[in-house]
């Protein structure tokens, strides 16, 4: 049955689907002249892909030119032959994604028996492009070191880097969430964090590409870069391998934090046994922090797989099928504080990765790919509290399944040598599945302790209910009954090659895109939150206070999400490269999307789509040129301008368009018997203790455009320019310097207030701007608007993989500065909640102690970066491969929360007010050697070890000043610049309505510790 629906969805997809499209195909053209620069018409051209044997054949036209406009990606030789001259090949020409290589042939006289004379070199660089791209090839993949998943390979371009203050990989500047992932021509973007949906063991990854800047105008949806990934394909050779990955703690120094693959959502049970320290409140003392190293889990992780692939008809069609499970077995020992025994709990971890793809060149007009990959992933059970607070008998069997697959199918027609069309078609599936989950209220204290308490009616609390802080009576008692995202996409796209004042590449298309949520998760009971011996607002009882969660539709649960939805994007791209000479070349395009925001909320007079944005309110221009200095390929000057426009993610409507519901209700601490605090039908509101503040609405709907969503809101918007210079040193050898601009125009957040009950009201606005233009009135203060820019500088060095060795460097000279770091919230430490982040939450968020607005180095700025990759394969089988990673520490800003309970974050200080974290240097080897055997066959025996020197430099800061309830204050008096901050805080902390957390301003977060792999594989 599920291959039937593979069968029917294929069908479907090539037909009449629904995302965006993305190229799969490189391209190669030029020009064959005789000896003395004259032009050839009617030459025979051929280029035969030296890994699948295919041969394209065309003939040059009246002007001597050719083109070969799509050839999947790889290496190539070209020959250009001709009655009465000798033929002439170009070899290794290296295509990759979306290259346009130029060739230029030049015949000398001879007669036709004479042999074949080799005379010209492939060109390094493409004289005819202005965008900045990074390949990381199969060599690349396979020598060099890295992790699991395909996103540990993104980190070689120049500028990209995994910043886990942003939550994944961040391009120029540009947050995590603001990135395009496209696996096989189908876009993965999760659609609800902006960031990689798709598991993809590197194993199986053929080319990764990067395009930092300057892409042309058939992307869309991203605001940072795209990464566009190619499975492996067949060859004309069957070849394959059987083989094994083993890695564990009896040869790491932690636990495998970066080499493992994520699991999206995956609950693992509290902090990692990394084996380096830990920051914690004293569990009995809070008064206290403390470093603290937990012994390290007992783990192993094993990767049997086996792969095929060759041809299915030689020169014609080809296929490619792995399989490749990875299993990760953990076994924690904990001592319970409660009862001083010592347990140990097991967690399975799985992921099954099958990947297949079959490629078809059907004669010299059809190419054609269909490609199927699954990353399902399993979690069984969950890991104790690594301090051992947790409760006697707390239910560890939670298990929680991934299903995450996607079917691909491309198709290219070469109409004739002057009109190509492609089409592309797909289908995204990602989904979470819980079970075993206790169906009880969650009773926590994170922050306090109630170990020889005693309330200050002189009661005590008993021995059999006291817990140290950090305590939870459950682990979890959050339920994914399902969250399915899925999105279906269809690409029609033409390419027409003509002359008119130069020559032109002129490219259309349509993009149809259907994403769709069916959501229904949450909490299967309260969360009930105390806050032992402390106030808020002035008002507690004997015993502390504490806060039910709940919401109206299902009060006796507590955070819950409910939705299915569906929306259509329908994007329109058109874009020419014209060469207006042989040495330049402007390419220009414009692209544009129709966009439909949905709601959640099936409640009547809430519009199906609260937010809409027509074709005209996403115009998107982009221009660039290409200059070839010398007319010989070795010299480009390159330059680009552009708009790029953000596609919204899921996680605004879910949050503000009535997905999820969240209200929160206070009562004093009354009794020291937590279990019994939220017993009763009644509770809330009739639960133990007395009411002071609530119900809070944490998500109050913002639904109605003209009230609570911007009757003129615009879509987010970014841009930049770029100049660059490219220099051939010879055949392998290159050097550039790029430097790129970008800034963000406007943003999308929900802008908040709060009412008279503390409610926190939003509005969907451009911050800054329309109904959201002041941050306070009487007198009138601007609310200050997003601004984040960045200006780089980057050198790099090329060495393309020949003659045994491949070397790539690159230096980054940089600035991120601003007050918004975009769609993931890296003032959050890694949150990615695109466009409901905290930061404009209330107004008073983005300004300093002294009224001023806040401005500053963002949190993830990094002046200064250099990178090395090296590989060399040695006469004798043994091949080495090396990274070397190096950058300045990112700001470290201090924060209190204010106006409790709502504890908005103030960075009063200003943006970078103490500092930097470490330098970060980490050096990453692989080594491998490999046995001939006989005939084709070899057995390869190899080790991978990241953090060769398990470096560990401080790489995040405990920044917020305040434990519990923040502080108070008049706010004209803020806005006006009279609040002393440095007074009211000696104040409250007298007064007790403010604890100081003792962590503040105290390392919390260290580089990653040194994992080893070994690996053993034989190939045939």
């Amino acid at each position: 049955m599920r291959v039937y629906r593979l069968m029917v969805l294929l069908a479907v997809v090539l037909s009449a689907s629904a995302a965006a499209a993305q190229e799969q195909r490189g391209s190669i053209d030029g020009v064959v002249k005789d000896a003395s620069g004259a032009v050839l018409p009617g030459a025979t051209v051929e280029a035969k892909n030296m890994a699948t044997g295919a041969t394209l054949l065309t003939v040059s036209d009246a002007t001597g030119k050719f083109r070969f406009p799509s050839v999947q990606t790889g290496v190539y030789d070209v020959r250009a032959s001709l009655a009465g001259f000798r033929p002439v090949t170009i070899p290794d020409v290296l295509v990759a994604l979306g290259q346009a290589k130029t060739l230029d042939f030049a015949l000398p006289v001879g007669g036709v028996t004479e042999s074949v004379q080799v005379t010209a070199t492939s060109p390094v660089i493409d004289v005819k492009q202005s965008t900045r791209a990074t390949d990381i090839r199969a060599e690349q993949v396979e020598l060099l070191p890295h992790g699991r998943d395909f996103t540990t390979l993104v980190t070689q371009a120049p500028g990209a880097n995994y910043e886990a203050k942003s939550g994944g990989v961040m391009i120029d500047g540009s947050s995590a969430a603001e990135n395009r992932y496209i696996v096989d021509g189908m876009e993965t973007t999760d659609l609800v964090s902006g960031r990689s949906g798709k598991n993809l063991i590197a194993d199986f990854v053929e080319e990764v590409q990067v395009k930092s800047s300057g892409y042309t105008a058939e992307y869309g949806g991203s605001t940072g870069g795209v990464i566009n990934v190619i499975t492996k394909s067949g060859t004309n050779r069957f070849s394959g391998s059987v083989l094994t990955y083993w890695q564990g703690n009896s040869i790491s120094k932690g636990q495998n934090v970066a080499s493992s693959v994520p699991l999206p959502g995956a609950d693992a049970g509290g902090t990692q046994a990394t084996g380096i320290p830990t920051l914690r409140l004293n569990p009995v003392n809070t008064d206290l922090a403390e470093y603290v190293t937990y012994p390290q889990d007992t783990w192993n992780r094993f990767e049997p797989a086996a792969n095929v692939g060759g041809p299915i008809a030689k020169d014609r069609a080809w296929f490619w099928v792995g399989y490749q499970p990875a299993m990760t077995n953990i076994d924690r020992t904990v001592t319970l504080e409660a009862n001083h025994q010592t347990i140990t709990v097991n967690q399975k971890r799985q992921v099954q990765y099958l990947t297949a793809t079959q490629t078809a060149q059907i004669g010299d007009k059809l190419r054609t790919r269909i490609a199927y990959d699954n990353s399902w992933s399993k979690v069984t059970g969950v890991l104790p509290s690594l301090d051992g607070s947790d409760a006697v008998g707390t239910n560890y069997g939670k298990t929680q399944a991934f299903p995450n697959w996607l079917l691909s199918a491309t198709a290219d027609y070469t109409v004739s040598p002057k009109f190509f069309v492609g089409l592309r078609g797909g289908y995204f599936l990602n989904d979470q599945r819980d079970s075993n989950v206790p169906n009880v209220s969650r009773y926590t204290w994170p922050a306090t302790s109630n170990v020889n308490f005693v309330g200050t009616n002189g009661a005590a609390v008993p021995a059999n209910l006291q817990h140290p802080s950090g305590f939870s009576s459950v682990i979890s008692n959050n339920a994914i009954d399902h969250d399915k995202l899925t999105r279906s996409y269809f690409q029609a796209d033409g390419t027409w090659f003509g002359h008119a004042a130069g020559d032109h590449q002129l490219k259309f298309g349509v993009q149809l895109d259907r994403r769709a949520n069916d959501v229904l998760s949450g909490e299967l009971g309260h969360r009930v939150t105390i806050r032992w011996g402390q106030s808020l607002g002035g008002q507690r009882g004997p015993f502390g206070y504490y806060s039910v969660r709940s919401n109206a539709v299902l009060p006796n649960q507590g955070f819950i999400t409910q939705g299915n939805v569906a929306t259509n994007l329908v994007g329109l791209f058109a874009q020419d490269a014209w060469t207006v000479s042989n040495k330049f070349t402007i390419n220009a395009g414009i692209r544009t999307e129709r966009e439909r925001v949905p709601a959640y909320s099936t409640e009547a007079g809430v519009p199906a789509s609260p937010i809409q944005f027509e074709f005209r309110n996403k115009l998107g221009p982009r221009v660039g040129f290409a200059y070839d200095v010398n007319g010989d390929g070795r010299w480009k000057a390159y330059g680009s301008w552009g708009l790029f426009y953000d596609i919204f993610k899921m996680e605004l409507p879910r949050g503000s368009f009535g997905g999820e519901k969240w209200l929160e209700y206070y009562y004093t601490l009354d009794t020291p018997d937590w279990a019994t605090l939220d017993a009763g039908s009644g509770c809330p509101p009739a639960c133990s203790g007395r009411l002071f503040r609530g119900p809070i609405d944490f998500r109050h709907p913002s639904t109605t455009p003209g009230e609570d969503i911007e009757p003129d809101l615009k879509p987010m918007r970014s841009q930049e320019a770029v100049f660059g210079l490219e220099h051939e040193l010879n055949p392998t050898m290159a050097v550039s310097v790029r430097y790129v601009h970008k800034h963000l125009d406007r943003g999308i957040e929900d802008t908040g207030s709060i009412d008279a009950q503390q409610n926190e009201i939003y509005i969907i606005a451009n911050p800054g701007e329309g109904l959201t233009s002041l941050a306070f009135c009487c007198p009138a203060v601007n609310l200050p608007k997003p601004r984040r820019q960045y200006n780089g500088v980057e050198f790099a060095f090329d060495k393309r993989y020949a003659n045994n060795w491949f070397f790539r460097a690159s230096y980054l000279l940089s600035r991120d500065y601003g007050n918004y770091p975009g769609l993931s919230e890296s003032d959050e430490n890694g949150r990615s909640s695109p466009n409901v982040g905290r930061l404009f939450d209330f107004p008073l968020i983005m300004f300093k102690q002294d009224g001023t607005a806040s401005y500053g180095q963002l949190p993830t700025d990094r002046m200064n970066q250099g990178k090395v990759q090296l590989i060399y394969q040695l006469p004798f089988g043994t091949s080495v491969g090396f990274n070397e990673y190096m950058a300045t520490g990112i700001p470290i800003t201090r924060e209190i929360s204010v106006i409790p309970p709502n504890n908005f974050p103030v960075q009063y200080l200003g943006r970078s007010s103490d500092g930097r974290t470490d330098v970060l240097t980490q050096t990453d080897f692989y080594v491998q050697h490999e046995f001939k055997i006989g005939g084709n066959r070899r057995v390869q025996l190899n080790a991978t070890v990241l953090n060769l020197f398990n470096q560990r430099a401080s790489v995040n800061t405990f920044v917020t000043y305040n434990n519990g309830a923040g502080i108070n204050f008049s706010e004209p008096d803020f806005y006006a610049g009279r609040v002393n901050f440095a007074s009211v805080i000696a104040a409250s902390q007298a007064s007790g309505a403010l604890v100081a957390d003792p962590r503040f301003l105290q390392s919390n977060g260290w580089q990653a510790p040194m994992q080893a792999r070994f690996g053993v594989k034989f190939v045939f």
